[in-house]
């Protein structure tokens, strides 16, 4: 006689097989098509690359990251926290994308500066998160509270930003600062039980401040979706992915960035030790076989010295875009 624990197994490697083919037609499909012809164009803040968020929870309440002459600094209350992993990432992917199709219809005179600002969040933080491809579980390991906890944090934070330009000709050093809080205003609705709540007939929102607003809208880095979907968990992945989009569309010659400077810029938390750059290096190709494994046309090869960096074909070609909605 079978037992229900022997009966269970080929349905579970079944599931696995499933999983498997759905990837392998994912990944045909996302060379078959562009991400605007498929629907799943979106973007990313061009700051937010040049200075990543931490990949995990920060002690403080303040994070700082210099890359060149930009410093980007992060403020958040001590009882909330600053944000960080993927959850912050795909919320802030979303946010770009929203206000910048919002920043599109504001110049075409269709909406006001505050209408471009305010985003709809939906009827509930279910359908937010099933937007964003998130699998919606309550319970104390269920991705509902983390996912809060993350909108809570992100939308809270104050985020400034300082260049410093020096001018040979004047000897003078010049250092232009700007910044403001994430959000304005918001109305969220949240479910006081632990467990995706029933869609309500008002939905929840958020106003980004006019300073944020414009940080995430200026030049954003096109993206595809379907990429992120694969990689969304490795919040070193995505980094990768967002910086090589963003690098290889202006990359004339092969270039090699050497690992000092690679972990400046995506090390966050990384201490400024002999293993801690050997830490970096590690997960850095773990992170850059999976975004490889998903654009194969990237041509970037971890040497002794750094990383070297050829011309490509960017992810997403910037000339075939179009915001018009």
């Amino acid at each position: 006689m079978n037992t229900g624990k022997n009966q269970s197994k080929p349905k579970k490697s079944g599931g696995k097989r499933y999983d498997i083919q759905r990837e392998i037609q994912q990944l045909v499909s996302i060379q078959e098509k562009s991400a605007q012809e498929a629907g799943e164009l979106c973007f990313t803040s061009r700051l937010l690359i040049q200075a990543t968020i931490r990949h995990s929870e920060p002690k403080s309440n303040e994070w700082v990251r210099t890359n060149g002459n930009l410093t980007l600094t992060m403020l958040a209350p001590s009882s909330v926290g600053l944000p960080f992993g993927w959850y912050a990432r795909l919320i802030l992917i979303w946010i770009t994308t929203q206000a910048s199709r919002n920043k599109s219809r504001l110049d075409r005179g269709y909406i006001s500066e505050e209408e471009a600002r305010t985003l709809d969040l939906g009827p509930s933080l279910r359908r937010f998160m099933l937007s964003l491809g998130l699998k919606v579980s309550g319970g104390e390991n269920g991705s509902i509270n983390p996912f809060r906890e993350q909108m809570n944090r992100l939308f809270k934070t104050t985020i400034s930003v300082t260049y410093i330009e020096c001018s040979e000709d004047t000897e003078y050093m010049v250092e232009r600062d700007t910044g403001g809080r994430v959000s304005n205003e918001s109305c969220i609705w949240w479910s006081m039980k632990n467990k995706p709540e029933h869609d309500l007939s008002f939905n929840s929102w958020v106003e980004l401040s006019p300073k944020f607003f414009d940080m995430v809208t200026k030049k954003p880095v096109p993206l595809d979706m379907r990429l992120i979907r694969f990689i969304k968990r490795s919040p070193m992945g995505l980094d990768i992915y967002f910086w090589a989009t963003h690098r290889v569309s202006y990359l004339k010659r092969e270039t090699c960035i050497h690992w000092p400077d690679l972990k400046a810029q995506f090390g966050t938390g990384y201490p400024d030790t002999t293993r801690g750059l050997q830490d970096f290096k590690s997960n850095f190709r773990e992170g850059l076989t999976k975004v490889k494994t998903i654009w194969p046309g990237l041509d970037a090869t971890p040497t002794k010295k750094g990383l070297l960096l050829k011309p490509c074909a960017p992810q997403v070609s910037r000339k075939q875009l179009s915001l018009r909605g």
